[in-house]
């Protein structure tokens, strides 16, 4: 057991390798028989790729093949963990995340294909923004094609009334008659996540997410808001160029009833409500 190269954040207290040990006793012997691809005696290896606060991500080899471990936290709820699986096994057959191989609810831990460079901050080191920004725009329009839905109606106005802890409510009141004006199309597993650092870029080039712990049902186009809102907050100086090209993915990509420029309202509105919320309105950028 090893550090991968470049883990940002390790354990405090035992060592990760120890409380790798003690979760998944019993477990190791069945994990090498399925990374392996069922080889007898395959010895098993693991490196850390990340300790969060919820879960550490491991690299796992044995038999000449790897593949990438996601073991949660005991001390928290199961939240994160069944959503996340409950994500996976939706979307196994999709090609839009790394294909999950087992899981455990005791331990809790999921077993995935590895799918390009599975630690996070390398898989789109390669992109450019306005490269992720199209990909992410492509992803989520094929996303949203094979989540499961339902039947939801009203509009966004009256939606977003739940959310006064975490927009400024008055952004929100002064754009009623537009948000009022866009209906809910439905609602679908969202992603529901504006960090975008939980992508690979697989060795075909194609963009896969990962990291579902905060999965729910929202109104279908609500992970192209949070894309939206996370791509102004991580390439603020190209905000432009890459809002485009996130557009121009999106509607390139998608087959459903959205509409990219409605979603593009909606998008700027809680924008600027988040950040008016979080007291930076100093950082707000210009739409003209």
């Amino acid at each position: 057991m090893q550090d991968k190269a470049g883990v940002r954040v390790k354990p405090q207290g035992a060592q990760w390798h120890a409380v790798v040990r003690s979760r998944l006793a019993g477990r190791l012997e069945g994990i090498a028989r399925i990374v392996s691809g069922r080889k007898s005696g395959a010895a098993l290896e693991f490196d850390l790729i990340r300790y969060g606060s919820t879960a550490m991500s491991l690299e796992v080899r044995a038999g000449g093949r790897r593949a990438y471990l996601k073991l949660f936290d005991p001390a928290h709820t199961d939240y994160a963990y069944q959503r996340e699986k409950a994500a996976l096994c939706a979307l196994r057959e999709s090609g839009l995340v790394p294909r999950i191989l087992a899981y455990a609810d005791k331990p809790r831990f999921l077993l995935c294909e590895w799918s390009g460079a599975a630690a996070e901050a390398e898989g789109n080191a390669s992109l450019s923004p306005t490269q992720f920004a199209e990909k992410l725009g492509v992803w989520l329009a094929e996303l949203d094609s094979v989540v499961p839905s339902e039947d939801a109606c009203g509009n966004w106005y009256t939606y977003l009334q739940q959310f006064s802890g975490v927009f400024d409510m008055e952004r929100i009141r002064i754009a009623r008659d537009m948000l009022s004006e866009i209906p809910l199309c439905g609602r679908a597993m969202s992603r529901n996540d504006t960090a975008l650092t939980s992508f690979l870029n697989s060795a075909e080039g194609h963009l896969m997410g990962c990291d579902f712990e905060r999965a729910q049902m929202r109104p279908r186009g609500w992970d192209y808001v949070l894309g939206y809102i996370g791509l102004i907050e991580q390439f603020p100086e190209n905000t432009g160029a890459v809002l485009e090209a996130y557009s121009a993915g999106f509607s390139r990509a998608h087959k459903g009833a959205l509409i990219v420029e409605e979603l593009n309202v909606v998008s700027r509105i809680l924008y600027t409500a988040r950040a008016m919320a979080d007291g930076r309105a100093a950082q707000l950028i210009s739409w003209q």
